[in-house]
């Protein structure tokens, strides 16, 4: 028989593979994937856990599901503009159904989820400062799956899914970044040689040869990047 363990531990035990993550080459698509199925795991009757992600253009997607159902029901939730997560993401408050086939906030989606066989349904909000990230939701195929406890359960687990995601992002973002200022070194140099060659083959100024790089970039349609590797390239004798 399986033993239910204490909320702190539970939830220690659902992140020790979450904070393993952070020091890894992970993406957050795989991030995903791992607070979904460790969420659908964490709460018994679930059928499927799911985070939808909304940027600051309002627009909606859901990240990760465990489960194509979760995909199906979120897609109605945006398709109408109506639903629990999409509450969830606005009020900033935990929003709970215990049966969709009775709930008449959301009728038209209430009626969707039903007809894909869900009952019941737990979203919380991804709270960083006093942004919302979007949120965290679980679906079950039975009414009355889930209660008080489940909702603050999801709470706890939404806010420590946040810092992760928040985490992964930041390193993601450094990458990139550090990526782009690698090209652009590489770009610079390729350039300065370039301008190198057309200062000692006819006998330019700095300045001056820039501008016969930009022109030649103009009239051939490619980058300054393009033009000057393709100078510097051939420059070099044949091997």
């Amino acid at each position: 028989m399986a033993v239910k363990l204490p909320l702190a531990d539970e939830l220690a035990a659902v992140f020790a593979r979450a904070s393993e993550l952070l020091l890894t080459d992970e993406t957050v698509s795989r991030a995903l994937e791992l607070i979904t199925a460790a969420a659908e795991m964490a709460v018994p009757g679930a059928a499927g856990a799911g985070v939808t992600l909304i940027d600051t253009d309002g627009r909606k997607h859901t990240a990760g599901a465990s489960n194509p159902l979760v995909e199906l029901a979120d897609a109605s939730q945006y398709e109408l503009g109506q639903g629990p997560c999409l509450l969830a993401w606005a009020s900033g408050e935990p929003v709970l159904i215990n049966d969709a086939a009775n709930d008449h906030r959301w009728p038209e989606w209430a009626r969707a989820a039903a007809e894909l066989g869900l009952r019941s349904s737990v979203s919380a909000p991804l709270l960083a400062g006093d942004s919302t990230l979007g949120a965290v939701k679980l679906y079950a195929r039975h009414e009355d799956s889930f209660d008080r406890s489940t909702v603050r359960l999801l709470e706890l687990f939404a806010a420590q899914a946040t810092i992760f995601l928040i985490n992964v992002q930041a390193r993601e973002s450094a990458r990139t970044l550090s990526e782009d200022l690698r090209d652009a070194l590489a770009h610079r140099e390729i350039i300065a040689v370039a301008k190198g060659i057309l200062m000692a083959r006819h006998g330019l100024d700095e300045d001056t040869a820039m501008q016969d790089l930009l022109m030649e970039s103009r009239r051939a349609r490619k980058s300054l990047r393009d033009v000057s590797a393709e100078l510097v390239s051939s420059t070099q004798p044949p091997r």
